[in-house]
């Protein structure tokens, strides 16, 4: 529609004379506001052509052909009016026709390009606009004004621009005044240097001719030094060969009574020694066991029967032999020749012990086949139990006595050896020692921190004070589990602690265990002296471990429909970040099969235990033994996950 219109106002234009506008006045009356524009002569009025642009805000008039007597500028209005604001005069020549436009940025009221139009008085052209509040205005004043402004701005400048003038002068001039300045005042500095060095020069002198004399004085000093010194050299060299030979007489004598001295004492320690023998020999009480032997020990149990034997000499698997289908353990241990037999009645795995010439002799029950384990020097039988009551019975040999403890009743008191010994054949040989109790003390509950930093926080929450922090290997005493947190002891204060950063001591892995005994031997001790000691234990916790290592006596078999056979997968990486802790397992000969298990899923013969930042610990149950086997990964001190 614009192209169109302007156009015909070309086309129109060609046979019209230039107009001329001298003015544009804007006012307001009762019903609406006129913007007029003034022309020079009616005989000469142009086309014209209105454009609103609703994104610019601007209503721009156009007329063909035509000069304004102001010339082209921009005019500021009233930039709060919601009706004209300010004005741009231009000359658009883009078109055949050159077009003088009056650019209006206007308020809200404006919003339409529609606006009324008329002649007033024959050569004034008036367009009607909304009303609003605005004031009026004429070009010609709010040039005049401009011009005025302008103008002010002008002279203002040039008196500036003189001021910097004769600023820049003054300047100039100081600054050739300062350059006298310092010159003269280098010159004073020169002299007065010059004077200085030769002032230098002659205390130079001076003081090499008194250092001269000095050093001379100094050497003269020193020879006489030399000369008492060695004197006294002499003297003292005489006074100690005199004093070594003295000494050398006094040791002679001393050696020659500490000698006389020690062959007393050697006389006097050999008749205490008979002495104190004599009285161990009338001392002496007749041992419990088998010669030999220093403890059988005998625990029966949720399911489990266990008899432990202890010899004065180590016990390796290899001197182990079960004949198949006979009852008869033999065990190649260097021992007595022969000794009585020593009957067990209490025991539903082991029936006697005694001592042949090829070693320790082990008669089994009926029909009784254990599983054989060598642990530390020391021989472990284990069945399976039929009873499933809660608790444990245990029963101990000694050298002093023979003892019997139900932890299913601890007020109990311990059965006497006597009445031990009544179930024994009346031919065989019994053994008869003085009755002592004997109690089976559970043991406490010691947390180990197995993280490199945890916080041990004032309450069971992630978002509680933190009390301090806790390093790797730190041993707490565990109250109770809460939730995700572990009521815990450190010393006189109580807090809680993640239970994913702490673990049983027996649930560590090889790997911890290792960086336990490392962290122990630079504190100068043991593990176990690490470990914390408790006034009132509070739990029993029975278990056995495989120490990292796979059981020999478990057989091997391929992933099972009911589970992941651990001895078939590693572990490759650990996600610690989720809110349940995910271990990452791939086949050792199929990496691309991959399995992601969490705490308590079950596993071929078990179930996952526990998960830690580096470790995952799993409860292995076969042939009616529990144990425990983990994996780890690469730890950060180079050494390979076991």
């Amino acid at each position: 529609m614009m192209k169109k219109l302007l156009l015909l106002l070309s086309l129109s234009s060609v046979f019209a004379l230039a107009a001329e506008i001298k003015n544009v006045d804007y006012s307001c009356g009762a019903k609406d506001c006129s913007l007029k524009f003034q022309f020079s002569s009616a005989k000469q009025l142009p086309n014209f052509f209105q454009k609103f642009d609703a994104s610019t805000h601007k209503l721009t008039i156009g007329f063909s052909d035509t000069k304004f007597a102001l010339g082209e500028d921009f005019y500021a209005l009233d930039s709060d009016s919601k009706g004209i604001r300010d004005v741009r005069v231009y000359t658009d020549a883009s078109f055949k026709v050159p077009l003088l436009n009056f650019e209006f940025t206007v308020g809200p009221d404006i919003h339409s390009e529609k606006n009324p139009v008329s002649l007033s008085k024959g050569k004034n052209f008036v367009i009607s606009l909304p009303k609003v509040k605005s004031s009026a205005w004429s070009l010609q004043k709010v040039a005049a004004k401009k011009a005025a402004v302008d103008k002010k701005s002008k002279a203002d400048s040039v008196k500036a621009f003189q001021a910097k003038s004769a600023a820049e002068k003054k300047a100039i001039e100081d600054s050739i005044a300062q350059a006298k300045k310092a010159k003269a005042d280098s010159v004073k500095t020169a002299k007065a240097k010059a004077e200085a060095d030769k002032k230098a020069k002659a205390d130079s002198i001076a003081q090499a001719k008194k250092a001269k004399a000095d050093s001379l004085k100094a050497a003269k000093a020193k020879a006489e030094a030399d000369k008492k010194a060695k004197a006294d050299s002499i003297a003292q060299a005489k006074k100690a060969k005199a004093d070594s030979l003295k000494a050398a007489k006094a040791k002679a004598e001393a050696d020659k009574k500490a000698k006389a001295d020690s062959i007393a004492a050697v006389k006097q320690a050999r008749l205490d020694s008979i002495r104190e023998e004599k009285e161990q020999a009338q001392k002496k009480v007749v041992s419990a066991l088998i010669e030999g032997i220093q403890g059988m020990t005998g625990i029966q149990g949720n399911g489990i029967e266990q008899f432990r034997i202890d010899t004065d000499a180590d016990i390796d698997l290899s001197m182990v032999q079960n004949r198949e289908k006979s009852s008869i353990i033999q065990v190649a241990v260097p021992g007595p020749k022969k000794t009585p037999m020593f009957n067990v009645s209490t025991s539903n795995i082991v029936k006697s012990v005694t001592w042949m010439s090829t070693g320790l002799r082990i008669q089994l029950q009926k029909n009784v086949q254990p599983m054989i384990l060598v642990y530390k020097g020391t021989l472990i039988l284990q069945i399976s139990h039929k009873s499933k009551v809660p608790g444990f019975i245990c029963y101990m040999a000694k050298p002093e006595g023979v003892f019997v403890r139900q932890w299913r009743n601890p007020a109990s008191s311990a059965e006497s050896f006597a009445d031990f010994s009544k179930n024994m054949d009346s031919d065989k040989k019994q053994l008869v020692t003085v009755s002592q109790s004997f109690g089976l003390r559970p043991v406490a509950r010691n947390l180990i921190v197995v993280a490199e930093m945890t916080p041990f926080l004032a309450s069971p929450s992630e978002k509680a004070q933190e009390l301090e922090s806790l390093e790797f290997g730190t041993h707490l005493e565990d109250i109770e589990l809460d939730g995700l947190y572990h009521k815990v002891r450190l010393g006189s204060k109580v807090g809680y602690v993640n239970r994913r950063s702490v673990s049983f001591p027996d649930e560590l892995s090889a790997v911890q265990s290792e960086r336990l005994k490392q962290i122990a031997i630079e504190k100068g001790g043991t593990l176990d002296s690490n470990a914390v000691r408790f006034d009132h234990p509070i739990e029993e916790r029975v278990s056995y471990s495989s120490f990292g290592r796979r059981d020999p006596f478990v057989e091997i078999k391929g992933l099972m429909e009911d589970g992941i056979n651990i001895d078939q997968v590693e572990l490759v990486g650990i996600i610690w970040e989720s809110e349940e802790p995910l271990a990452i397992l791939a086949e050792t000969k199929n990496p691309s099969v991959s399995y992601a298990v969490k705490e308590g899923d079950r596993i071929l013969n078990g179930k996952v235990l526990k998960i830690t930042q580096t470790d995952v610990l799993f409860l292995l149950q076969e042939f009616g033994v529990s144990r425990r086997y983990s994996m780890s990964l690469p730890d950060k001190y180079g050494r390979d996950a076991k």
